[in-house]
């Protein structure tokens, strides 16, 4: 049976698998709040926010493990399509922009980058 976490009107907000902090109420899985919960599109929406939240994450993971492949010559920046290429190496340009700045921010504490 799943978990739930609901809000302060007590709404459900989360399910889970398994009991988490935040949803630790568990429901039958023919609960009826629960079957409109996951029916109704509310569920599925924030289901699809995470997701895209959790792609722009992921982004970095996987820049990482281009990185790490091309360093162990297990392929070459080459191997990839023009546009990926284009693409990795717009990333890499911002990045070391980035990296650059680092210095010049260290130095005023009251400047934050991301």
């Amino acid at each position: 049976m799943p978990y739930v976490a609901r809000d302060d009107h007590g709404q459900i907000t989360e399910v889970q698998e398994r009991e988490t902090e935040m949803a630790y109420e568990q429901v039958a899985l023919d609960d009826p709040e629960l079957v409109s919960f996951l029916s109704d599109g509310l569920g599925q929406t924030r289901i699809r926010e995470e997701l895209e939240a959790s792609d722009l994450e992921f982004i970095r993971v996987i820049e990482d493990i281009i990185a790490v492949l091309i360093d162990k010559r297990v392929f070459m920046l080459t191997d990839l399509p023009a546009a990926a290429q284009d693409k990795l190496a717009r990333r890499y340009k911002l990045r070391s922009k980035l990296s650059d700045l680092s210095g010049i921010v260290a130095e005023h504490e009251d400047i934050m980058l991301p």
